[in-house]
């Protein structure tokens, strides 16, 4: 027997949701700096002053990000039992990264 016989491998849904949801926390820890170093410059001070403000914005916008997925997601979920109740077809593209795109097939 192989050892890696009970080896979970994750779907490509799984790695795909983690990817998306590490670019998206790293994307919004990165604009939480932002707003730092901009409200910084907009009052002609250092860029550096006040760095626990830095991180306590990449943190927050981290955490924003991260909870506009799970949002996101809850509201997809919930919009296509929605659908399932009235007999209709999931939402198009809901299984997808990018959920706004045309259908396959279709012009």
């Amino acid at each position: 027997e192989s050892i890696h016989a009970n080896t979970q491998h994750p779907t490509p849904t799984q790695t795909k949701d983690e990817k998306m949801g590490l670019v998206a926390t790293l994307v919004g820890g990165t604009l939480g700096t932002s707003v730092q170093l901009v409200t910084n410059g907009v009052m002609k001070i250092p860029y550096s002053r006040k760095p626990w403000l830095h991180v306590t914005y990449f943190f927050l916008g981290a955490y924003g990000a991260h909870k506009y997925l799970q949002v996101e997601q809850r509201l997809v979920d919930e919009i296509n039992e929605i659908r399932s109740d009235k007999g209709m077809p999931p939402m198009i593209g809901s299984g997808y990264w990018l959920k706004y795109r045309k259908p396959e097939g279709g012009i």
